[in-house]
């Protein structure tokens, strides 16, 4: 919330009875009446509410789901949040605190003598007195929070017009819609089983209230997202392509010179590019599956709840007792995604993992080797193996090894956006690069030997001033035919899942005509702009 992310004075809306009293509401989940293929009348594309179909009114008009009970407008809730984390864990159930009246606010406490749910919050939280500690970021949240106190729960959610989020059947019959109606329909789902005339605004409710204020947020951050910044509404609807498990990103240029001709980590003319997170993004499924039966099975027990970890005093490995939500982060396909996602922020990707504060793994980096272990007393004794080669397991490493034998064997389709001509799509490899400068480093065996050329990572990651990549980078060689430059030209690597369609891939490389354009000329070219500059400029009279 810095001054500069605030343009304009922010308000927030209230749906009052008297502000909705012309506004249909959106009561059911059905999209048609029934058997037919008429939208339902009090549905989330309904004709009577919205307008018919191709209409102005279709996109201007509004509706409203009745939660019917307090939730905190998103806005309020983030900002809440982020003053105090107990707020959150109070809300959601995972933290237990006290009212204190002497301090106005809530204080930190157990399961026997503290209380938790949204509703415990909900009965004091207009009590709260928020503290400005000489913060200009907090102090604003403070003096937000506290001008729309009286406005900052509502019982009604407002509904775009169906137009901006309307529903298509293809040609297979199949319907598609806009993501936010998941999460407008998750709001009715809930709230249709909700009685307050039995059970009033109390404790009971606590699940569903929290239920409502995700999806409630949910709500909210895709709005926001589609109207903010360079990815917002208009260049996300109609300038760009969504890509769905691929990767789009800024082109970049290939380093081509390098120190061994032919070496496995050179670039080469099938290869493309590729950063960690983009791989592990465009190739999701396959992703989750290498993690999940990677140095994880050698960690968790999923039987008994117990996870072999390491001390991270002494570097010994034992068998600790997990909660049931770090199996869930660490040992199931939606936790692994979440670790996945949490890649993005680049400050951490070098951190050690830590779970329930030990550390996940231990690595040794040799000469040229690598070793994922758990116990300091497993290293062999020696000068050729010192504990100063030895480092807790980081992110980088745990995501990369896991698929590092795979990577660079999938396939794929890069494609530069706005399409220019024959060459701006081609069938490529990745290459996938961690950090701009890598390693090769081949992974040793339970008697620590060197398995072979099968268990060789080409881009171990470098920890001493790293510059990570997060960029699609092409061969110089395609550049021509994809009229492409690196001016800012985006491109995108839809990955092939099927044995079938990457061996397919890999056939056609080897075939002539992938590399041969309608004219006879050649699609791959060294013979771009910059070359033929050069190379002018080198050999004129």
């Amino acid at each position: 919330m810095k001054h500069i992310d605030l343009p304009v004075n922010l308000a927030i809306l209230q749906l009052t009875p008297a502000r909705t009293q012309a506004l249909k509401q959106t009561r059911v989940l059905d999209i048609f009446d029934g058997g037919t293929t008429n939208f339902h009348e009090e549905g989330l594309f309904s004709i009577s509410t919205f307008g018919r179909v191709g209409s102005d009114e279709r996109d201007t008009r509004f509706s409203f789901i009745d939660v019917r009970v307090e939730i905190f407008h998103p806005y309020i809730y983030k900002q809440l949040c982020l003053l105090k984390a107990l707020y959150k864990g109070i809300m959601s159930g995972r933290a237990y605190a006290t009212w204190d009246p002497a301090l106005a606010d809530f204080v930190t406490a157990d399961e026997t003598t503290g209380e938790t749910g949204y509703h415990f919050f909900m009965s004091h939280w207009r009590d709260i007195v928020l503290k400005p500690t000489g913060s200009d970021v907090r102090d604003l949240r403070i003096k937000f929070i506290t001008k729309y106190r009286d406005a900052a729960t509502t019982t009604r959610v407002l509904v775009i017009p169906a137009g901006l989020r309307d529903v298509q059947i293809d040609e297979t019959g199949r319907v598609k819609e806009g993501e936010i109606n998941e999460f407008y329909r998750a709001l009715i789902s809930i709230s249709n089983t909700i009685n307050t005339s039995v059970v009033g605004s109390s404790s009971i409710l606590d699940t569903s209230r929290q239920s409502l204020q995700t999806a409630f947020n949910n709500v909210y951050e895709y709005l926001s997202n589609m109207l903010e910044g360079k990815g917002g509404f208009f260049q996300a609807k109609w300038g760009s392509r969504r890509v769905f498990n691929g990767t789009r990103n800024v082109f970049t240029s290939m380093d081509t010179s390098p120190a061994v001709m032919g070496a496995s980590n050179s670039p080469k003319i099938n290869s493309t590019g590729v950063g960690l997170y983009q791989i592990l993004k465009g190739v999701l499924p396959l992703a989750k599956h290498y993690i999940l039966n990677g140095w994880l099975q050698q960690v968790f027990n999923t039987a008994e709840g117990n996870a072999t970890l390491v001390n991270t005093a002494s570097l010994k490995r034992e068998t600790v007792k997990v909660s049931t939500k770090t199996v869930d982060r660490w040992m199931t396909t939606a936790g692994i995604e979440k670790v996945i996602n949490s890649y993005m922020e680049v400050h951490g990707r070098l951190e050690p993992v830590v779970i329930e504060d030990y550390y996940l793994g231990l690595v040794y980096l040799g000469d040229g080797t690598f070793r994922i272990f758990n116990d300091i007393d497993d290293l062999p004794k020696g000068d050729a193996y010192s504990r100063d080669n030895v480092h807790p397991l980081t992110l980088c490493e745990l995501l990369y090894l896991s698929g590092y034998r795979h990577w660079n064997k999938l396939a794929m389709y890069v494609t530069r956006y706005p399409i220019a001509g024959n060459g701006s799509i081609y069938p490529s490899h990745p290459y996938v690069k961690n950090t701009v400068r890598g390693v090769v480093r081949y992974e040793l065996d339970d008697a620590w030997a060197v398995i072979g050329e099968t268990h060789k990572a080409d881009e171990y990651p470098v920890f001493k001033d790293p510059v990570f990549v997060d960029s699609l980078i092409p061969h110089p060689s395609r550049l021509a035919a994809m009229a492409a430059d690196f001016d800012g030209d985006t491109g995108s690597a839809n990955f092939v899942y099927s044995d079938e369609a990457v061996a397919e891939i890999h056939s056609n490389l080897k075939l002539a005509s992938t590399y041969v354009n309608p004219r006879g000329g050649l699609l791959a070219s060294p013979c771009v702009e910059t070359v033929d500059r050069m190379l002018i400029t080198m050999t004129r009279p």
